[in-house]
């Protein structure tokens, strides 16, 4: 048999039990990202590999694991996993699912994945709660809102503080107008490529989204040119992706 290499967000989605619900009781909230980039000839496999997953999660009442995961037209899956600490990263949970799986059928699952990509990536980013702007409460899930316009603002380590300070006038900005453009705020942390800021905004459909955006910028005018001149001279760099969240390839188990 050959020597199985196990995609590492597998070991992050079989952690100890966690909630997908940003936490009440923290500033942030920590998340392990598993980063997929897809052959294109392979993504109907790919997804169907991580259905099998969701739906062997689900069969055999895998109480540890849950996950979101994002695709992003760019081919992208992105794999979520919030976790409370670093040491949260040691309680893997591989041998509960290969029991109940089979050791043959799980190690064909998982040496599956390996044929739709050369390359994957695992870092962590924090959902920063004072930062984003969700007046009417701060959800990572919405009913009916399934489209994402996901912003990278890439930035030197040096710049960085001031970046999080321009945040901080945005989201001021958007309050005092009472913008309806809501948008969670994540910073990069371990294992990422860079230095970014990544701001999430929810929508119907990629139309909805250009609604809210053009509504949202005539709402604030002539105030947030001076705030967003600042911020372009801070970054090195965006990367603007569109994505959808996919239900059907993440996992909750029944409580």
């Amino acid at each position: 048999m050959k020597t199985q290499i196990i995609p590492f967000f597998i070991a992050l989605l079989l952690l100890c039990p966690f909630t997908l619900d940003a936490q009440d009781d923290a500033t942030s909230q920590a998340y392990w990202v598993h980063e997929d980039p897809v052959y294109p000839a392979m993504v109907a496999d790919y997804e169907g590999y991580c259905a099998t997953l969701a739906e062997n999660c689900k069969k055999y009442e895998i109480k540890q694991a849950k996950w979101l995961t994002i695709s992003t037209d760019d081919l992208r899956y992105f794999h979520l996993s919030p976790i409370e600490n670093m040491a949260d990263l040691d309680k893997s949970r591989f041998s509960l699912l290969r029991d109940k799986m089979g050791e043959d059928d799980y190690n064909e699952l998982f040496d599956n994945f390996d044929s739709c990509y050369d390359t994957h990536s695992d870092y962590i980013i924090h959902l920063d709660k004072e930062l984003s702007y969700m007046p009417e409460g701060l959800k990572i899930v919405q009913d009916g809102l399934e489209f994402r316009k996901l912003e990278f603002w890439y930035v030197t380590p040096q710049n960085f503080p001031k970046v999080l300070e321009l945040a901080k006038q945005f989201k001021e900005l958007y309050a005092k107008n009472n913008s309806k453009e809501y948008y969670r705020l994540y910073r990069s942390g371990f294992g990422a490529a860079g230095q970014f800021i990544l701001v999430a905004i929810s929508a119907k459909n990629p139309e909805d989204y250009e609604r809210i955006r053009k509504e949202n910028k005539e709402l604030l005018g002539e105030a947030r040119t001076p705030v967003y001149n600042e911020l372009l001279k801070s970054i090195i760099r965006v990367e603007t992706l569109n994505g959808y969240m996919r239900d059907d390839l993440s996992y909750s188990p029944e409580e």
